[in-house]
């Protein structure tokens, strides 16, 4: 099915029956969309990853989250409006805008309301399944991030820019991974081992950060792709927000998100402690991600060259190294 196909069927389902045309969009790592001009109105079309390799039903994993976000009265993120589950087709609202240019603290109180939103009504949902990656236990978040370490040692000395990575990791991030694995290790295995009952995990939008955000004309911010949203350790989900690459936050607006964010949670303080142990652990796990595009087989982006993602990687790193 083609996207003007998938465009038109939606159209219809809608009530929609004049005519249309479809404007392909920039961005998107995984997924293609388009803006869809029928009359005066916009819609957004969406066409939704999918190998046999990777096999995640995007799809129908975002439209969940939707439709809860629809059901508890959030208007913060696009109207789901008509799928093709078959051909991994959606058609959502439009929403008109553009990435953040800066971020202020009105803008971390706006986050942090979106975020304690969903998780005020997170008894409602039940049918979710968990993140990608998600971990429940310290143990679970240091093998995620061993699984990444690992899969570097597949890069290939095929250019300078891979020549770099690899020169990277063995110096770097290697050394720092061991330095952060022993310093979890040293922890009680009963502390690790600790698995997080459901009552203390939280509804997450994963990608969840200011590189997901449309600013409105008028100001306000609306939040995109949850493709990736479920159940998730709160720890991870805050960590990944104040450290997502994209868009790292300076340390007073992080520090401003955690104060507004930790305290929903009845474990408040033992979870800040988590956050505290699993920080570095993440930024080393953000570096390893920088550096996917480096691996065989995995496609280039050419709005993320190598060189720009070897940057990111040695950013991470570096944070992690100073937390």
């Amino acid at each position: 099915m083609t996207p003007d196909q998938a465009a038109a069927e939606m159209l219809s389902h809608l009530g929609r029956k004049e005519s249309h045309h479809i404007i392909q969009l920039p961005g998107g790592r995984n997924n293609t969309v388009w803006r869809v001009i029928c009359g005066n109105d916009s819609f957004l079309l969406k066409n939704y990853f999918w190998s046999e390799s990777d096999s995640r039903d995007r799809l129908g994993q975002e439209w969940a989250f939707l439709e809860f976000l629809e059901s508890i009265g959030s208007r913060k993120s696009p109207a789901p409006l008509a799928k093709i589950p078959a051909a991994r087709f959606a058609l959502l609202e439009f929403i008109a805008g553009a990435p953040p240019v800066t971020i202020d603290e009105d803008d971390i109180e706006d986050a942090a309301i979106f975020f304690t939103t969903i998780n005020a009504h997170r008894h409602l949902e039940t049918n979710l399944p968990p993140v990608s990656e998600a971990a429940f236990s310290i143990d679970a978040h240091l093998a995620a991030t061993a699984r990444r370490v690992e899969m570097l040692n597949q890069i290939q000395p095929s250019t300078p820019d891979h020549n770099a990575a690899i020169a990277f990791v063995e110096s770097t991030l290697q050394p720092l991974w061991e330095i952060i694995r022993h310093r979890i290790a040293r922890l009680p295995t009963a502390t690790r081992s600790a698995f997080l009952p459901d009552s203390r995990r939280c509804l997450s939008p994963s990608d969840f950060g200011f590189h997901n955000a449309l600013r409105q004309p008028d100001g306000t911010l609306r939040y995109l792709d949850f493709e990736y949203a479920g159940w998730d350790d709160p720890a991870k989900t805050l960590i990944d927000f104040t450290n997502q690459p994209d868009r790292i936050l300076p340390d007073p607006l992080a520090t401003l998100f955690l104060d507004k964010t930790i305290p929903l949670f009845p474990d408040s303080t033992e979870l800040r402690d988590r956050i505290e142990v699993l920080t570095p652990l993440y930024q080393l796990k953000w570096a390893c991600i920088c550096l996917n595009t480096f691996l065989p087989g995995r496609p280039s982006d050419p709005a993320r060259p190598l060189e720009t993602q070897l940057i990111r990687a040695r950013t991470m790193a570096t944070r992690a190294a100073q937390a």
